[in-house]
């Protein structure tokens, strides 16, 4: 798997802002021994849910923001979004070494090494005790990996997976979901037609989905996002949208 260049090289924003709309709570189980909480958004009402999966910044003002325009987008969703890195994220002053970032991955970015699977698995059962029927995943940069290898497992509750500008994705890494992928790239990643074309002939319910916006940096609906700018801004706004109707349209899909 290669890692998108500028993952390395893009900083997180310092001065972004946002008020929170949602809260951390606790997951009702433990995972490998240690209390672990969630930041869940969204009407409580709605019985569609999503799983997030922040970058390797962690929770950063401009991903609170992404994630709670979309739990608010396309009539609503019961969003949650895992507190994985508890140790805080990756440290921006390590910024341009990729193999310091590639050894930080692996040692707390690993999806069965660092337990993100029962956490996903535990964070589902959340919400499903909270009335949700239905449930995709997304993520962001390395997330958007974590979510596809979610939707991967056999057995798996997701109708849809993927995210904006992802991180390691290639047709080798996608092979095996089990769930239509949605691919917002920037200019930045690879070009991602191949890998989504290399799905198609599963026959979803739901169409898999590409956009590359080409004036979009790696990063931009994530910690790297500045959305005081208003180019950003507005890519992020059709993000939301593109994602949030992609969802709704999967869980639609699953009642006919």
């Amino acid at each position: 798997m290669s890692l998108t260049e500028s993952c390395c090289n893009t900083p997180p924003v310092q001065d972004a802002q946002w008020h929170n709309k949602g809260e951390q709570v606790a997951l009702s189980q433990q995972i490998a021994g240690e209390e672990r909480t969630t930041y869940r958004t969204g009407p409580k009402d709605s019985k569609r849910g999503l799983i997030a999966i922040y970058d390797i910044f962690a929770y950063h003002p401009t991903t609170y923001q992404f994630f709670d325009r979309i739990a608010e987008s396309h009539g609503g969703f019961q969003l949650s979004a895992p507190h994985i890195f508890t140790k805080g994220g990756y440290p921006p002053d390590q910024m341009g070494d990729s193999a310091k970032l590639m050894a930080w991955i692996g040692a707390n970015g690993d999806y069965k090494g660092n337990h993100i699977d029962e956490i996903i698995r535990v964070a589902v059962e959340d919400l499903r005790k909270d009335g949700c029927t239905s449930f995709s995943i997304f993520g962001q940069c390395w997330g958007a990996l974590m979510s596809v290898k979610a939707a991967s497992e056999e057995g798996n509750p997701f109708l849809a997976a993927g995210g904006p500008h992802p991180s390691f994705f290639s047709i080798e890494t996608v092979k095996d979901t089990k769930a239509p992928l949605i691919i917002l790239a920037s200019k930045d990643e690879a070009d991602m037609v191949p890998v989504i074309d290399s799905i198609k002939h599963k026959n979803f319910p739901v169409e898999p989905f590409h956009k590359r916006f080409d004036n979009m940096h790696h990063g931009w609906t994530g910690g790297r996002g500045d959305w005081s700018q208003p180019d950003q801004f507005q890519a992020g706004l059709e993000a939301v949208d593109l994602l949030s109707g992609f969802f709704a349209k999967a869980a639609s899909a699953s009642k006919l």
